[in-house]
């Protein structure tokens, strides 16, 4: 992790695209000063200097010329923007200085370019993923195109949140103090992120054993972890093709049987469902028409069920399958 940062963008009304990209930054400097000033007054000794959004230089997406020689995102139309060409300069950099297993690094870049600042980026250029996909439909009457593009879109985004940290136009809020809360927050965003992908990988490993130890269309977790992108990535794996139920420790306590499903796009269709009798029964009447003893819930959709002990949630796996 440097020392040291400082960091040069505009002032006036700040966006997601700079406020994050200032974050990004961030993470990869014990000390961080940042400026906002207009591009007149851009430091001179750049050198000393990470300027962007700002300036026309290799991290300002505004002028033609480094429109057209940024490009797009890899596999999408979405133009480059400031927060997306900060992180494809110096996401190694951010990725070390927050310990980021090395063997990771290429695909948490990925999967933070597709999770988060894809999203920036083409929200700060204007940029509508979907109505440019609909315009490679020629023959689609006009009205359905608007239809479709109008139920698309989200009105409430994350360039949304941060672009209700500006002062209001009646506030006396110092517009810089708002910024530094704004990139707070973002901080907390990209750490959660970050945290989250990177948990995700470290389970991928644990999941691909107990994929290797199921048995009897069992997979059994002894402590929970993300197992379905696991599980369903497997297309070629014939033990995680032959896996009916999982079961793990519940996160409210106890343990949970879970379907695993015929198709990761379709969450009604299961591989085997659990008795229909026993939908959305809870505790007694639950215990009553199963005979599992500690029975807690069947979710009314079928695809989850709790005891409260894991010898339980076997026998109810097993009074599953032999349905």
């Amino acid at each position: 992790m440097r020392s040291h940062l400082n960091l040069y963008t505009h002032d006036g009304l700040f966006h997601a695209d700079d406020v994050f990209a200032s974050a990004l930054l961030s993470l990869m400097a014990e000390d961080v000063h940042i400026v906002r000033g207009s591009d007149l007054e851009i430091p001179e000794d750049t050198d000393k200097w990470i300027i962007f959004d700002i300036g026309g230089g290799e991290l300002d997406h505004h002028t033609p010329e480094n429109k057209e020689n940024n490009g797009v995102h890899p596999g999408t139309g979405i133009p480059y923007a400031s927060c997306g060409l900060v992180w494809k300069k110096y996401y190694k950099d951010i990725l070390e200085a927050q310990n980021c297993p090395e063997r990771y690094t290429e695909i948490v870049f990925s999967r933070l370019d597709t999770s988060l600042i894809q999203g920036i980026d083409a929200e700060d250029n204007g940029y509508d993923p979907v109505g440019a996909e609909l315009e490679r439909l020629p023959n689609l009457q006009a009205d359905l195109r608007n239809e479709i593009s109008y139920a698309s879109r989200t009105s409430f985004t994350i360039s949304q949140v941060i672009k209700d940290f500006n002062p209001p136009w009646n506030s006396d809020i110092d517009p810089y103090d708002a910024f530094l809360d704004a990139v707070s927050f973002a901080k907390d965003v990209l750490l959660n992120r970050l945290d989250s992908i990177i948990s995700s990988l470290d389970g991928r490993d644990y999941i691909l054993r107990a994929i290797d130890y199921s048995a009897n269309h069992l997979m059994i977790l002894d402590e929970f972890a993300p197992w379905e992108g696991v599980l369903y990535s497997q297309r070629n794996n014939p033990k995680a093709q032959d896996i009916w139920y999982v079961i793990s420790p519940a996160l409210r306590g106890g343990w949970n049987i879970q379907c695993a499903l015929v198709n990761s796009n379709d969450r009604s269709v299961f591989r085997h469902p659990l008795p229909e009798e026993w939908y959305g029964l809870r505790y007694e009447e639950l215990q009553k028409v199963s005979g599992i003893k500690t029975a807690i819930f069947c979710h009314p959709s079928g695809f989850l069920a709790g005891t409260e002990t894991m010898e339980d949630a076997l026998a109810m796996a097993q009074k599953g399958m032999d349905h």
